[in-house]
């Protein structure tokens, strides 16, 4: 929309007077070749993302005259004339300064009645409104005589071997009996446990003389008569009895090893990432991962699309180790660990002293001796222990406490770990360090209550930032400087590529509660910890509330070894006061000067 046109819109909608109070409309920070930065004030009220005029009042929730919910605490959430006084119930709620309004309901069973008064002067609104809170039936009992469902261990198909256990759980009519596969019974749980009567499990560790092919299991309900009702589950089971090992190979770099099934938004836990052409034994199959054998005690899951199976009979994955060489180039120090063939590894950061840890699996000792040339720069020492009989240990402890970046990779079948010097000086104006404006194009993050895109406001303090770095003398990277739709799988290659010593991520947080509120870093390893921890400490001092240093987080751009990185989510969008400061381009300035000042702080504290 152009400016002419969008001021006719908002003289056609507003007076003179609301017009000199409000400022209307800001086009975020389009910038780079052919695009054009566009800020429209109306007076210096902190800025606000809002396209249309405010109306005097447009409540958002609840979202009808009546409406029926099924929670016990839901939020009157809205707009309002900010010049106005609003009134629920007799009591008064807070409109901020962008015109939003939040509130909590706490509902009695049955209808709730709702009167809203919202005060200009001697002009009153009323309206009234209701909320039914009806609260969810509980679970019901299958009637007749029938299956209502049947429920594998795991949503897809099954791969199993023998020893391991087939876990099931029927949904039937209450008080029968029951069988599954090979006329094993099913018992019915106690409700109690349940809330509902008619929940039957049961579970059968698989033998060596099964010979499940990709089939479904029959479930079977009889009552007194012995009258049957069957169905099969949705779900097929192969059982692994073939007489030599199924194995595969890595098909991509940064391939997850996931610790179990579980997942949540952002996946699965994760052990680490392996290299490509990776051997792995294949145990198992759920869902959509593999199941994998990394030694005797230890078992992870990849995923089934990053696994090519390797056809016929192959040895399990086995080597025994070489001799090694531990090297430096002058800005990275190198392990190199010779093998016969790529076998899977995880690693971890020990700290005071700070260490890294390299666990090889199916590896076994045969390295007589270590070569630590001179002139290494990150590494103090190198040692190895075989823990167990599959399962080969690295220790690489460093000179400095502070762990700059390592790398685990392959070339050819040699094992080698890439560890980062610290930079020469702890100095910003030294340091190439990259910032990331979170989301962009079409993935638009969270939107506020004003109709904000965090995208924008991500892009605009990841700006802002990058000028006051520049002010300081930093080398700046940026992974976006544009609206543009960048893949965090992407972003994180082209990190990779640029070799940066720090990275810092923008974003700002949502939740479905609009109460929620505060700032909050992230960090996946625990190593970069101490980043993370001196930025919040210096954005509380813009007085926002404390949400905490989150540590373990499995955000993609947070997973990276190979430099320190920190997530921050400056605030919450979903909330109307932090909403309110992330409108105001000022705060935005104040933003990137805290997160320049607990970098500093970092770098004096790791000196």
């Amino acid at each position: 929309m152009n400016l002419r046109r969008h001021m006719m819109l908002v003289r056609g909608g507003w007076n003179a007077q609301r017009i000199k109070r409000v400022m209307v409309y800001l086009s975020l920070f389009r910038l780079g070749t052919g695009f054009v930065a566009v800020l429209v004030l109306i007076t210096a009220w902190p800025v606000a993302l809002i396209a249309q005029p405010v109306p005097r009042l447009k409540v958002a929730f609840p979202t009808s005259d009546s409406t029926i919910v099924a929670e016990g605490t839901v939020y009157f959430k809205g707009r309002a004339d900010t010049t106005g006084t609003l009134f629920l119930n007799g009591d008064a709620v807070k409109i901020y300064s962008t015109g939003i309004f939040v509130s909590p309901l706490h509902l009695v069973e049955g209808i709730n009645e709702l009167q809203i008064d919202h005060v200009i002067e001697s002009d009153t609104l009323h309206k009234r409104m209701v909320v039914v809170y009806k609260k969810p039936l509980p679970p019901q009992p299958t009637t007749g005589f029938a299956i209502e469902y049947v429920r594998l261990s795991a949503a897809g198909d099954l791969w199993l071997q023998p020893g391991d256990l087939l876990q099931v759980e029927m949904k039937a009519s209450p008080g029968m009996s029951a069988t599954f596969y090979k006329d094993i019974p099913l018992f019915e749980v106690d409700t109690a446990e349940t809330q509902v009567a008619g929940i039957y499990r049961g579970e059968y560790i698989i033998q060596s003389s099964d010979s499940l092919l990709d089939q479904h299991i029959q479930f079977s309900l009889f009552d007194e008569s012995r009258k049957t009702v069957s169905t099969n589950s949705r779900q097929r089971v192969r059982v692994l009895n073939q007489p030599y090992a199924l194995t595969g190979l890595t098909t991509a770099n940064d391939v997850p090893l996931f610790y179990g099934l579980g997942a949540d938004r952002l996946g699965g836990a994760k052990m680490g990432y392996l290299d490509s052409l990776v051997k792995l034994e294949i145990t198992g199959k759920m869902n959509d991962m593999y199941r994998v054998r990394l030694s005797e005690h230890v078992q992870a899951y990849v995923p089934v699309n990053l696994v090519r199976l390797q056809q016929g009979a192959h040895f399990r994955p086995y080597s025994l180790t070489g001799s090694w060489t531990v090297s430096s180039d002058s800005t990275n120090d190198f392990v190199r660990i010779g093998l016969s063939e790529r076998l899977p590894y995880t690693a971890a950061v020990q700290q005071e002293p700070t260490r890294i840890v390299v666990d090889i699996y199916g590896a076994v000792s045969n390295s007589n001796w270590i070569t630590q040339k001179d002139g290494l720069i990150a590494i103090e020492n190198v040692w190895y222990e075989q823990v167990s009989k599959d399962v080969f240990r690295v220790y690489i402890e460093t000179k400095k406490p502070q762990l700059w970046g390592y790398e685990v990779r392959y070339s050819g079948t040699q094992l080698v770990i890439r560890v980062k010097s610290q930079p020469t000086t702890l100095d910003l104006r030294r340091l190439r360090v990259a910032v990331d404006a979170g989301h962009g194009g079409s993935n638009v993050g969270a939107v506020g209550m004003t109709g904000v895109l965090e995208k924008d406001l991500n892009l605009s303090m990841a700006l802002k930032l990058k000028s006051a770095l520049e002010r300081a003398g930093t080398t700046v990277i940026m992974t976006r400087e544009a609206d543009k739709s960048v893949n965090n799988g992407d972003r994180l290659k082209w990190l990779n590529a640029q070799h940066p010593d720090l990275l810092i991520s923008i974003h700002c947080n949502a939740s479905v509660n609009p109460l929620v509120q505060g700032t909050s870093t992230y960090y996946r390893h625990q190593a970069y910890r101490s980043l993370s921890k001196h930025i919040l400490a210096k954005m509380r001092k813009l007085e926002l509330a404390d949400f905490g240093n989150v540590g373990g987080f499995n955000f993609m751009l947070n997973s990276p070894t190979e430099f320190p990185s920190a997530l921050v989510e400056v605030a919450f969008l979903s909330n109307p006061a932090d909403e309110e400061r992330l409108l105001n381009t000022g705060f935005h300035d104040e933003v990137a000067e805290r997160i320049v000042d607990g970098l500093l702080e970092f770098l004096e504290a790791a000196r």
